[in-house]
């Protein structure tokens, strides 16, 4: 089964949602307004989520961290594997 890594979130950063590769983190706490990424790339980053992932990430966490945001993902395909 794929996982869903920091990487994987800061390579789609990077490619759908315009972040500058000298912003790129691992940090775990950090969020994308932390970055200074507005709500347009955090729906880029859900959509593009949704379509290369198959997991739908609901509007509940808008100010989720990167960590949060990779075990949402990660979550969401242990289910579709099931």
């Amino acid at each position: 089964m794929p996982t869903f890594t920091i990487n994987d979130l800061m390579e789609i950063l990077v490619v759908k949602a315009g972040l500058p590769r000298s912003a790129i983190t691992a940090d775990p706490s950090a969020t994308l307004s932390d970055v200074d990424l507005d709500s347009l790339a955090q729906l880029q980053v859900k959509a593009e989520i949704e379509e290369r992932y198959g997991v739908e990430l609901d509007d509940e966490h808008p100010n989720a961290t990167f960590g949060e945001l990779v075990t949402l993902v990660n979550e969401g395909l242990s289910e579709h594997a099931r």
